[in-house]
């Protein structure tokens, strides 16, 4: 299951979340954690944190999730890069490994990480850190995002999902900070469970009612058994259940749109209005990981 957009979402999200995440670096005010296209690298550095107060340093990330022997040769080069960028700036590195096994500990820095109370680079592994909250923060809204990452056993899942669910958005948590952790969780959950479509992942959580059971859909359906033939009633069903699925599809594609980036203009409307079924379920999948407006209008004018 792919993670790394999820956990830099997450750090980016709020500064609680990015505490947390990295075993304790925190952020006095505001600041931004962006991905950079770094000069002299074939590569985009995905998660850079740059605080607002230039007297703070600057953290270069990575979440790592596969096995690399060379990941801190190449954070430190990255870190040299960006230091580039801001001369008068501290630069540091920071690695979050999804398992401990998957930290090389390279010397000198290894060693230098364990000696020096303040080392350029820093690193945690992801079950410590969410062991540890767990202990001392039983009901933080992170433990519940990460339950599609943690539970193993699917129909466990299944049931633990919609209590989970509504527990995120009920939280008391900024409003942009919820958000993001409804999308992230339901990332997640859409990875877990390959094989339902996004309409049906909602329906578990109680998202939705059964598209039998909508307003849209009993309408269509009685429009076509006025036609009076056997033909005309069966013709008339299927095209009640075909519109009733696409609006059912595009107020769900429009709900999830304004939760994830907020209120969409009447242009992007009309764009998503004219899409097929197949498309406002592919666009269903790919807006929770948008995280503003341009990547609707990029994502419309593709399709």
């Amino acid at each position: 299951m792919k993670t790394d957009k999820q956990i830099y979402t997450l750090l980016g999200a709020d500064p609680d979340f990015l505490r947390v995440l990295t075993d304790g670096i925190a952020v006095r005010g505001a600041y931004l954690f962006e991905a950079l296209d770094v000069k002299g690298l074939e590569r985009r550095t995905d998660g850079v944190l740059i605080p607002r107060a230039v007297d703070e340093d600057i953290w270069v990330m990575e979440f790592q999730a596969q096995a690399d022997p060379l990941i801190y040769h190449r954070l430190l080069l990255e870190m040299a890069l960006v230091g580039e960028r801001h001369p008068q700036r501290v630069v540091r590195g920071f690695v979050l490994f999804a398992e401990a096994t998957l930290d090389p500990c390279t010397e000198p820095w290894h060693g230098l990480m364990t000696r020096d109370p303040q080392p350029p680079l820093r690193r945690a592994y992801l079950p410590e850190v969410l062991k540890r909250l767990a202990r001392e923060a039983p009901d933080h809204p992170l433990l519940g995002v990460f339950l599609p990452y943690l539970e193993a056993d699917l129909e466990r899942l299944r049931r633990q999902a919609p209590t989970v669910y509504r527990q995120l958005q009920a939280s008391a948590l900024p409003e942009a900070s919820r958000r993001h952790c409804v999308a992230v969780f339901q990332s997640w959950l859409m990875a877990r469970f390959k094989s339902l479509s996004l309409e049906e992942i909602l329906k578990m959580l109680g998202e939705l009612t059964p598209l039998e059971e909508t307003r849209a859909y009993k309408e269509l359906v009685a429009k076509g058994v006025t036609i009076g033939r056997q033909e005309g009633r069966q013709e008339g069903r299927q095209e009640g259940r075909q519109q009733g699925r696409r609006r059912e599809a595009r107020r769900l594609v429009l709900l999830l749109l304004q939760r994830r980036i907020g209120v969409v203009p009447a242009a992007q409307q009309r764009c998503i209005a004219a899409l097929s079924v197949e498309q406002l379920e592919s666009l269903g999948a790919a807006l929770l990981d948008f995280q503003d407006r341009s990547e609707l209008d990029a994502w419309l004018a593709e399709h």
